[in-house]
């Protein structure tokens, strides 16, 4: 494949998803992540593309989706991902909620306890969480992303290894069977790299919109994550390749 017919077919994938990573095109175009940068830039000196990490968005979008927007993605879908990890918290236990729509969606359903103790590096999930009785609130420090209106960093990554946690749940960018979990921003990854190692039992909550995608960081295989909480069954190659690796899936 020529220099020009992939720069079309990236250009196309952008219009269609508005995000595309090196690492997903290298293996979609079978050449190197090197062939695939070379392209994105000789795209954003065009005007076409702008470069991100990892990969690169259209020229007239930021590069984050701000979390006001997000929420109203699948809200239905992230609601039920929500009831069904609700489920699984006992009372007075220690739990942590980091960044996402979808735990987001679950801090709004934590009612019911009277002794639970929640750790977050969210503001959006610190307000929601507070508002119910029996649910104290401690958020991390560290330096404030305005988009995510969350917390990250050295502080944040250093404070929560302070800390060893029942359970931990987390969101996913990205869920794919030959990568496992995966994420775009490096900062959200990273935090989440921690969390794994700080608690006895760690939750990934996805909807089915994040089976199959790629992401430009490889934040856990599916044998460092003990649960996948999801709406639906995911499709037969992540089912296999995570039962592989012993992870549980719950699914609606």
């Amino acid at each position: 494949m020529s220099s020009e017919i992939r720069k079309e077919a990236i250009l196309e994938r952008l219009d269609r998803d508005q995000r595309v990573s090196v690492l997903e095109l290298s293996t979609e175009f079978g050449v190197s992540g090197e062939t695939i940068r070379r392209d994105l830039k000789d795209l954003e000196a065009e005007g076409a593309v702008r470069r991100v990490h990892g990969g690169a968005i259209p020229a007239g979008r930021t590069a984050d989706t701000p979390i006001t927007e997000r929420i109203k993605l699948n809200a239905l879908e992230k609601d039920d991902v929500a009831g069904l990890a609700h489920r699984l918290i006992n009372d007075d236990c220690v739990i942590f909620l980091d960044t996402g729509t979808t735990t987001l969606a679950l801090a709004r359903r934590l009612v019911g306890f009277k002794k639970l103790r929640l750790y977050t590096n969210s503001l959006r999930i610190a307000q929601a969480a507070c508002e119910h009785f029996g649910v104290q609130v401690q958020m991390t420090p560290g330096h404030l992303r305005s988009v995510e209106q969350d917390l990250v960093g050295y502080d944040t990554i250093s404070y929560i290894q302070q800390f060893h946690f029942d359970m931990v749940f987390m969101g996913a960018a990205a869920i794919n069977a030959d990568y496992g979990f995966m994420d775009f921003e490096e900062d959200e990854a990273r935090i989440r790299q921690v969390l794994l190692k700080q608690t006895s039992r760690s939750v990934m909550l996805a909807d089915h919109s994040k089976f199959g995608k790629v992401g430009n960081v490889i934040t856990a295989p599916f044998g460092r994550v003990h649960t996948l909480v999801t709406n639906r069954i995911p499709p037969e190659d992540i089912v296999v390749a995570g039962r592989a690796e012993q992870l549980e899936i719950v699914h609606g």
